[in-house]
């Protein structure tokens, strides 16, 4: 469904704010990339927007309804392993419902500086540069 030789899979990416901290997410045990960290988020459907695709996959793993959200950037990573994607990166500072862990090894709130110390996905190591330079 999601793989096109052709093309990279088109991805939503959310970093949510809250205060001065980040939710950074561990991929679970069996998924592709596993026990990596990464912001959440997830691909798309065919028919999807990316903005679509965000409302989506937040309520799907962590129970909440964005309510403000701002697209950052959009990058293109293509892994060792060939997997290629197109990440759209949105911020978001205002939500309903309490972020509630529905697929992830671990969830946590953390320090914009702590990230980078964690083992985080390489595709979402681009959007970091951006993030210290907003603070």
């Amino acid at each position: 469904m999601y793989e096109d030789a052709e093309a990279p899979v088109r991805v939503s990416v959310a970093v949510i704010r809250k205060d001065d901290t980040v939710l950074l997410c561990q991929r679970g045990i069996n998924h592709r990339y596993g026990l990596k960290w990464e912001f959440p988020g997830g691909k798309a459907f065919p028919d999807e927007s990316p903005v679509e695709c965000l409302e989506r996959e937040l309520e799907e793993e962590l129970d909440i309804k964005p309510s403000n959200m701002k697209e950052l950037s959009t990058i293109r990573h293509t892994y060792d392993d060939g997997g290629d994607f197109l990440l759209t990166f949105f911020e978001i500072t205002e939500w309903e419902g309490e972020p509630t862990n529905h697929v992830f090894e671990k969830i946590e709130w953390l320090d914009l500086s702590a990230v980078e110390t964690y083992d985080l996905l390489e595709g979402s190591r681009a959007i970091l540069e951006y993030l210290k330079s907003s603070q």
